[in-house]
C-alpha cells in the first residue's frame, strides 16, 4: 500500500524558477519512490530532482521530519544536503535564520560554487522556504522586504500565504541600511524577551507582562540602578574591611587593649580609696606599683 502524501502536497508544482539576483531554486520536498507506487502520477524523488534542476549543488531542508527522503540520495551523487529543523506555521527563530546565512556564504565562498544552483524546500516549497530565501535577500543582499517577497513569489509562481511570515519579513532592516552593523546580529529588529523565536512585534504590542519576564528591571530608571549599584559598593567595602582589617587590629591589639582596661580599673580603684583616706588621687605611674605592692 503507497503511502499518504503530506496534506496539499499536490496542489504545487515541483519547483519555481531561479530568484532573481540569487542562487536559489524554491522547491517542494522530494519524495521516497515508496510514496508513488501504484500510482499513475509524476514522481518527484530526489532522482527526479536532481535531473530537472541542472547544474544543483546544494539542498537546504527545511522540514521538521526526516520521513520523507534519505540526504544520502543526495550526497551520493555530489550534492552537499543540508538540515534545519524548522516548525511549520511558526516564524523561525533567529539562531535558524543565522545558520541558513552562513550555510549559503560559506557554500558561495568556494570559486566552484559561484555557478551552482541551491535548492531551498519546506513541505510546499512556499512559505517556510520563502521566509529564509526572503530573508538573506534582506539581510545579507541589501533587499528591500517588499521587493524580497514580490521576487520570491514571481518565481515560486505561488504566493507566500502566511500572514505571520509576512508581517515579520516586512520588520526586516536591509543590510545596506543597518549603518554598517553586523548583518548576522543587528540587522534585525530583535525579540529581547525570546531567545528561541523572532515574532517581529515590537514591545509596546506586549499585552501581558508574564510575556515580559524583565519587566520590573525595564520599569525602574537607571538612577535608581546606579544608586543601589553604589549601596553595594559601599556594602562590600564595609564587609571587606570588617572581615579583614578589624580582625587584624583585633588580633594584633588584643594584648594593648587587655592591658588598658586593667589599668583603667586599677586608677578607679586606687581613686575610690584616696576618698575613703582624705588623700590625694594616685598618679597613673604609681597604680601599678600600689597594685604590685597589694598583691605582694
Amino acid at each position: 500500500m503507497p503511502r499518504k502524501f503530506p496534506d496539499r502536497w499536490l496542489d504545487y508544482t515541483k519547483f519555481g524558477d531561479k530568484v532573481e539576483g540569487t542562487s536559489f531554486i524554491p522547491l517542494k520536498v522530494p519524495l521516497k519512490k515508496e510514496f508513488f507506487e501504484d500510482r499513475a502520477i509524476d514522481s518527484f524523488t530526489p532522482d527526479d530532482a536532481v535531473q530537472e534542476i541542472p547544474n544543483l549543488g546544494l539542498i537546504i531542508d527545511l522540514t521538521f521530519t526526516a520521513k520523507y527522503y534519505n540526504p544520502t540520495d543526495f550526497e551520493c551523487q555530489d550534492i552537499m544536503h543540508k538540515k534545519i529543523y524548522t516548525k511549520g506555521h511558526e516564524i523561525p527563530g533567529r539562531y535558524q535564520i543565522n545558520q541558513f546565512i552562513h550555510i549559503v556564504d560559506d557554500f558561495l565562498a568556494n570559486d566552484k560554487n559561484k555557478d551552482k544552483i541551491i535548492g531551498v524546500h519546506c513541505t510546499h516549497g512556499l512559505n517556510r522556504t520563502g521566509y529564509f530565501i526572503c530573508a538573506y535577500m534582506i539581510l545579507a543582499l541589501g533587499q528591500s522586504p517588499r521587493t524580497a517577497i514580490h521576487l520570491f513569489n514571481k518565481a515560486r509562481s505561488h504566493k507566500m500565504e502566511r500572514a505571520n511570515y509576512l508581517n515579520s519579513l516586512l520588520h526586516f532592516v536591509p543590510f545596506s541600511c543597518s549603518n554598517g552593523y553586523n548583518k548576522y546580529e543587528e540587522s534585525v529588529r530583535q525579540d529581547f524577551y525570546d531567545d528561541k523565536s523572532f515574532s517581529g512585534r515590537r514591545e509596546t504590542q506586549r499585552k501581558n507582562r508574564s510575556d515580559r519576564p524583565n519587566y520590573r528591571y525595564r520599569s525602574r530608571s537607571p538612577r535608581y540602578y546606579q544608586q543601589s549599584e553604589q549601596d553595594n559598593n559601599s556594602r562590600r567595602s564595609y564587609r571587606n574591611w570588617k572581615s579583614v582589617e578589624s580582625r587584624y587590629y583585633d588580633r594584633t591589639n588584643r594584648d594593648e587593649v587587655s592591658s588598658r582596661a586593667n589599668n583603667w580599673k586599677v586608677d578607679c580603684f586606687d581613686y575610690l580609696d584616696s576618698r575613703s583616706n582624705n588623700c590625694d588621687l594616685p598618679s597613673t605611674s604609681n597604680s601599678t606599683s600600689y597594685r604590685n605592692n597589694e598583691r605582694s
